[in-house]
């Protein structure tokens, strides 16, 4: 007899349908599955014999074929257990498969002990999304991994735990409530940091800029002048995540099996990582430090320490806010929508150009400086210089000037969101060029403060974009509807500061 299942795998960080079709034959017992499984889920056979053993079935003497379709699709995990062995027993006869069964239009997963209970599996979410996007009634997981899977409004979620419960509910011997949908309250991260960052009013002001905007930012200066607690407050100033941002992060954070975060992710990875640990790799690809950030930070400290490879990796998520990885067994999209933050020091030291500190010669300061490439340093639109401050001017942010900060970025996301509702994009930074002169207008006599601008600084048409992109968030900022001189005029100067030579703006 033959039976077909729906089950779910990972790829990358989303869910894959995974269709089970499973056969009884006559001939000499053996269990084949098929359709490029993983080592989980081949060592699946001995785990499902056992739970069905366990769980008071026998196991079918002939010959038993499971199929995992589409057969080009890497099968990786164990969440194939459960259906896997829902399908045996259909095969069989002992569960129904008719149009009007529990088994129509639902989706199984699940790993199985040796004694038939249901344990959890990492991805329940992402795979939970899947099936809200087939359009399934329900989702029998288990019971664990319910929780999770009904923070989405979608199919009935229903958690199992055991093989025996499962095979009873499906029977409709056993009724089981499905879990009933929940959210949680999100926030924003805390704002101390926000309020100790201490007489550096530039850097405050392009830090609201970046959040407001979504604006990737290069913070440079010597050692102690505030580069990682800026970062920090970079942070408090972001608003809580909505909850489409929550659940796409929630998605890439369950696959890995990690805990869903109520923030804003904030990753802030040694400048040892490698290239896989930051875009994202591995047999089977998995996210990495760069899809762990969507819609929320990406600290880079020490910007030149990082290797070149692992600078370039940049270039791709920068420009079009997901990363591509192709391997020959497997291609995957991971998001990678993030605000990042980098900051560095001007020379190995980090003192110059004080040589009363500085000891590093010029080539020194060539070769360090020599690491970050002009077309990454292009890509990053707000660059601040910071210095040390008069000890006049290191008094802390108050409560209430922190709150107003707060308050003014979410005004302009707000602003965005109402403007790019009908467009794939949600804030300034992600403008297509094709779409600035629609969004990003100017008057006659800020053509003419761009075109001066354009040629003094030997800007590149990408760094031109960008200083539009940044007028737009400066005017939402003031609440305006069209960009003013004034905005114009603060984002060159938030755009081209003096990078040391390092590259044009």
């Amino acid at each position: 007899m033959f039976c077909s299942i729906s089950g779910c795998t990972l790829s990358g960080a989303s869910g894959a349908l995974v269709r089970v079709e499973t056969t009884l034959s006559n001939g000499l017992p053996n269990f084949y599955v098929v359709g490029l499984p993983d080592s989980i889920v081949r060592e699946s056979k001995e785990r499902i014999r056992s739970a069905l053993q366990d769980s008071g079935f026998s196991f079918p003497s002939g010959r038993i074929t499971v199929n995992l379709a589409p057969a080009h699709l890497k099968k990786i995990g164990s969440a194939l257990d459960f259906p896997i062995a829902a399908s045996i027993l259909c095969a069989e006869g002992l569960l129904p498969q008719g149009e009007d069964s529990l088994l129509s239009r639902a989706m199984l997963l699940g790993e199985l002990s040796l004694n038939g209970e249901l344990r959890p599996v990492p991805g329940a979410l992402a795979m939970a999304a899947h099936a809200k996007d087939l359009g399934c009634r329900r989702l029998l997981l288990p019971a664990e991994n319910a929780k999770e899977a009904a923070l989405l409004d979608g199919p009935e979620i229903i958690g199992i735990r055991t093989l025996g419960e499962a095979v009873d509910y499906l029977r409709g011997f056993r009724a089981l409530s499905p879990t009933p949908h929940h959210f949680p309250l999100l926030s924003a991260a805390d704002p101390k940091p926000l309020q100790a960052l201490m007489g550096q009013p530039l850097t405050l002001r392009a830090l609201t800029v970046s959040a407001a905007g979504m604006h990737p930012i290069l913070l440079w200066g010597p050692p102690g002048t505030g580069k990682t607690m800026a970062a920090q407050a970079l942070r408090a100033l972001l608003p809580p995540p909505s909850p489409r941002e929550y659940l796409e992060t929630g998605s890439v954070y369950s696959s890995l099996g990690l805990s869903l975060p109520k923030e804003r992710p904030y990753r802030a990875p040694h400048h040892t990582v490698s290239a896989a640990g930051l875009a994202g790799g591995g047999q089977p690809i998995k996210p990495g430090e760069i899809t762990l950030a969507h819609h929320g930070i990406l600290f880079l400290d020490e910007l030149p320490e990082f290797s070149r490879p692992v600078l370039e990796t940049l270039r791709q998520p920068l420009e079009e806010h997901r990363i591509r990885i192709r391997r020959s067994h497997e291609s995957v999209t991971l998001p990678a929508d993030f605000l990042l933050i980098a900051s560095m020091n001007p020379c190995p030291c980090g003192y110059y150009p004080d040589r009363s500190r500085c000891q590093c010669s010029e080539s020194q300061i060539r070769h360090y400086l020599g690491r970050l490439r002009g077309p990454l340093l292009d890509r990053i639109d707000l660059g601040v210089l910071l210095g040390a401050p008069d000890y006049e001017d290191l008094k802390p942010l108050s409560a209430n000037d922190a709150e107003n900060l707060r308050e003014s970025v979410r005004k302009a996301r707000e602003i965005q969101a109402k403007r790019y509702q009908e467009l794939p994009y949600h804030y300034n930074a992600q403008i297509l060029s094709t779409d600035l002169p629609r969004f990003c207008p100017l008057s006659f006599e800020g053509e003419d403060l761009l075109k001066t601008a354009y040629r003094h600084y030997r800007l590149s048409v990408r760094g031109m974009h960008r200083i539009l992109k940044i007028a737009r968030t400066l005017a939402d900022l003031s609440e305006s509807s069209s960009i003013g001189i004034p905005h114009l005029q603060e984002a060159i100067q938030l755009r081209c500061p003096d990078f040391l030579g390092m590259t044009s703006c």
